[in-house]
Parts: C-alpha cells; structure tokens; sequence
C-alpha cells in the first residue's frame, strides 16, 4: 500500500467521495483505514433508530412505531454506543418514519452513564412531534452539547397549551446552560410572541456567540429585535416564507408598532436583516442607531398594503443609508383596496441606479409595474454585478398597465449584466426581436415568464427562447390574463406550454449546428495556414 493511502487527512478527504457501500467495506476490510471511514459514515445521522439500535434491539409496537425489545441497557452496550456516537457532528430528527417510542426515551435518559450522549454534536435539527412541544422538547435535551453550533427546531402547532409554553421556555433554559456557543440558531413555531412571553427575547439576548437566526416571521418583534442587537457577533437576522405575498393576516398584533430600541453600538456585526413590519416603521427603524452603512442585504415583507409613496421613500431611504447594499426585496402584501391603486412606476425605483454593488433585487407587490423598455436598460446598465433580479412576474391582482416590458429588455440584460442568473419579468409577447438582434445570456439558470397577451407564434418565440438562454437554463411561466383579453387562461397555458415543448428539440439542433460550426471554422484554419505554408515555400 502506498505510504499516502495512511494519512488520516488523505484518507478523509477521499472517504467524503466515496460512496455509502465502499465506506462500508473500507471499515471492515482494512485496519489502517477503519477510523477515518467510519467518522465519514457516522459524521451525519438523519434516522435517529440508527443510533438508538446500538443500544439493544428495537422491534414494532404498533404502525410505523418502534420500541427496545429489552429495557436494560448493559454497559458494554454503551461503549459500543460511545464508540460511534462520539462520531456523530450532525444529527437529524424529523417526523419520518418509523417512530421512536417514548418509553425508549425515557430508557436511555434514565440509564445513560454520562450527560451528553453525543458530546461532538455541532449540528442538531429537531422537529420531531412538533405539534406537542411539552413532549417532544423535553427529548431534544438529550442531545445537546457543549460543543453544538448550530440548532434547528420547529414546534408548536396552532392548539397549544399552558404547559407548551412552559416547556418552551424551560427548554431555553436548558440550551442556554448546556449549549452556550451556539452561532446558528433555527425556532419554527407558530405560537405568536406574545403568549410566548419574554422568554424567547431573554434567550436570544442570552447567545453571546450568536452569528445568525432565523425565526418565523411573527416573531421579529420589537423586543425580540432590541434584544438581538445587544449580540456583539450577530451577523443575520433572518424570517421564514420571506416573499410569500398574501392577504393582510389578522394575527399580526405583535408586529403592529415594531420600534425597537436601537442603542450606540447596536448590531455591531450585523450584514443582513429581514423586517416584518409597516413600512413608516421600517423607515423610523433605519433611520435609528441602526448600523445601515455595514446592511449588505435587507428584506422587507410589509403588513398591510402600501401606498406608492411609501414605497418610494424606502427606496429613496434604501439608497442614501446603504449605498453598500447588495440584495435588496421588498413583499408587500395585499387587500381588497388594492383593486383601485396605481401600479408602481420606475421614477421610485430610480434611487437604486445608485447602488452599483446590486446583485439581487426582488420585488413581489399586489399589482404590476410599470416600466418599459428604456428604463429596464437604464436598470441593466446601473447593476453590471446582478445576478437575480424578480419585477414581480406574477402580481396579485391582473390588471392591465399602460407600460409593459418586451422581449427586447432581455437583450439589455444580456449586455450589461454578463453574471445574471436568475430572471423573472413579465412581458408583453407580441413584439420579438429579429434574429440578428438577440444576445445570449450567458449565465442564466431560470427564466420565468408573465407572458401578457396570446399573439404570439409558438414556434417564433420558441426560437427566440432558444437563442438567448443557455442550454441548462430552466424555463417557466404562466400567461398574464385580465378580462381586457377576453382570452381563457387555460387555453393561454396551453400555448405557452407548446412553447417549452418545442424548446429540447430546438436546443438539440442548436448544439449540432454549433458542432459543426466549430469544425467548419477548424478546417477553415487548418486549410488557410496550409496555403500560408506553401506560400511561403
């Protein structure tokens, strides 16, 4: 054997290759390469029987439900135990089946001869059973660890009751005094902030290595936040379901008069913030101690619908306090009283032509904007870095707009924006750029589509598809339909569905023709220095 097939780094990082069935034969075939093998099999847990079996045998107890065949728990069935679970960096407990029984829980706490059964765990996602927390939170302190980094729950469904709530905030309790070097905190919950009292706030303000959180968005409150920004090494503080644009939901007191209170030396480190709130607070709120000037990425998910003019301002706001900014989304929800509003036009989106360093700007509002194709190049030109860009393909409400996009705004962002990834715009599909007019984007991934009207030719516009997207690059969308176009959604579907359709073969005829293009243009060259040379004889 090569003396390089022993060294444990080499051996990791090949084993991380390999898969599941060769690790498995390298652990039982050779000595010298067993350890590194095995902290490659073992490195990550996502069924917690797999671990719970080296304590004894398991068997069936009802469907889908499993159980120790015997209750006791010999000791050298825990070393054998501690020899694997020491391994284990990432562990994952989902509502897969099958289940653990609760008695087996209580088997292994009651029995287990040292507190932290895997004391290397730096990862642990949690979401077993997460409609009764007082059951199931009490069973995720098994695993906790001195050295966890990362933590990922999700609990309590919408009937919940005194007693959940009492264990949540003892489970609090316990993480703080056996997990205090958490950087990376998940809490999927939606039991609202105010039955969950201070005790969410007081464990967050409590992480002093804390680097980023991600909470349901009903509990960015204002206490919550206040108390995130006494962590000294906060980076992001992020929400759920960031752009899922709905109705104005009922149950958002807690987030009504979101002011937090913003000290000198606030969020010291912070690079990313997400907001759930009306948008004069959000203004009120960056225009506090907030450190704007270090903000690279900023989202917005309002509460209730918002006038043009607000929208304006935050931009405008957005622009002067984060010339910085890199990713930017505004979701605004929407209401009955969105039916008579104004769509959005760019002179609001111009103070973000300022902003050079953009390089994703999502934008999910009730109603389509306003824009042409002039203004989308004058956007292109003023963000050569983007690379997702989301004007709001699917609004709301369908209503026509008096300015529309053609296809021709993609050949601006093919110009001036070469690392574009992700697009999504609609369009008004009857106008197609000729042939010798089109540019490819290079880099594009997806594409999605609000196609307005039906005039289009299928094959024209498949064609037209296929010169300016990438082979890989996915497509999609949906026909933009109001009742100006007397013209049945489905019957649009349908169209634009042949449109995709015909997209494989069309790519597949391109890529011959590139072929023999290149071979074309290599004999060309081989030909033209084969003359050269005689000449020159």
């Amino acid at each position: 054997m090569h003396h390089a097939l022993v060294i444990s780094d080499i051996l990791s990082s090949i084993f991380k290759f390999t898969d599941t069935d060769t690790d498995i034969s390298c652990a039982r075939v050779c000595r010298a390469w067993q350890e590194n093998a095995l902290d490659v099999l073992w490195y990550r847990v996502d069924r917690l029987e797999r671990l719970f079996s080296l304590l004894g045998p398991m068997g069936e107890v009802g469907p889908q439900l499993i159980t120790f065949i015997q209750y006791h728990i010999s000791s050298d069935r825990w070393d054998r135990f501690s020899f694997y679970a020491n391994r284990v960096r990432r562990l994952e407990c989902t509502d897969t089946s099958p289940d653990i029984h609760y008695q087996s829980f209580s088997t292994v706490s009651i029995s287990r001869p040292v507190l932290h059964l895997v004391p290397n765990l730096t990862h642990l996602t949690w979401r077993k059973d997460p409609a009764r927390p007082a059951a199931s939170l009490v069973l995720c302190l098994l695993f906790l660890s001195p050295e966890l980094e990362s933590l990922s729950v999700e609990t309590g469904g919408p009937s919940y009751t005194e007693g959940d709530l009492f264990a949540i905030g003892n489970f609090f309790e316990d993480v703080l005094r056996r997990s205090p070097r958490i950087q990376h905190l998940e809490f999927r919950t939606d039991i609202p902030f105010h039955d969950m009292g201070p005790a969410l706030s007081n464990f967050l303000g409590s992480l002093y290595e804390l680097r980023s959180v991600l909470l349901s968005h009903a509990l960015l409150s204002s206490d919550v936040v206040t108390a995130l920004a006494k962590c000294p090494l906060l980076e992001a503080v992020r929400m759920t379901d960031p752009y899922a644009t709905t109705e104005v939901q009922e149950d958002a007191g807690d987030l009504q008069n979101f002011m937090p209170v913003m000290e000198h030396g606030a969020f010291p480190s912070i690079r990313e913030m997400h907001i759930n709130a009306h948008l004069w607070n959000v203004l009120l709120f960056l225009r506090s101690e907030f450190p704007t000037t270090r903000i690279r990425r900023l989202l917005v998910k309002t509460l209730s619908p918002e006038i043009n003019e607000s929208i304006a301002q935050f931009f405008a706001l957005v622009a002067e306090t984060c010339p910085e900014i890199e990713e930017l989304g505004l979701s605004v929800q929407y209401g009955a009283a969105d039916e008579d509003a104004e769509s959005l036009l760019f002179p609001a989106l111009e103070p973000l032509l300022s902003c050079a360093s953009l390089k994703m700007l999502t934008l999910c509002l009730a109603l389509p904007l306003e824009i042409d194709d002039t203004e989308a190049a004058q956007m292109a030109s003023h963000w050569p870095l983007l690379q997702n860009l989301n004007l709001n393909p699917a609004p709301a409400i369908l209503r026509s707009a008096d300015k529309h996009l053609t296809f021709a705004a993609l050949m601006s962002f093919a110009q001036y924006c070469p690392d574009l990834r992700n697009l999504s715009i609609y369009i008004q599909s009857s106008i197609i750029p000729e042939l010798g007019a089109r540019k490819l984007l290079p880099n594009l991934e997806t594409l999605v589509l609000g196609l307005i009207g039906t005039s289009y030719s299928i094959e024209e516009l498949a064609l037209f598809l296929t010169d300016v997207t990438p082979p890989t690059c996915l497509l999609s969308g949906t026909p933009y339909i109001t009742s100006e176009l007397r013209v049945h959604t489905h019957v649009a579907q349908l169209k634009l569905d042949k449109v995709f359709a015909l997209l494989p073969m069309l790519r597949s005829i391109h890529a011959q023709y590139r072929e023999r293009l290149r071979t074309l243009e290599a004999d060309v060259e081989r030909l033209t220095l084969a003359a050269t040379s005689a000449t020159n004889v």
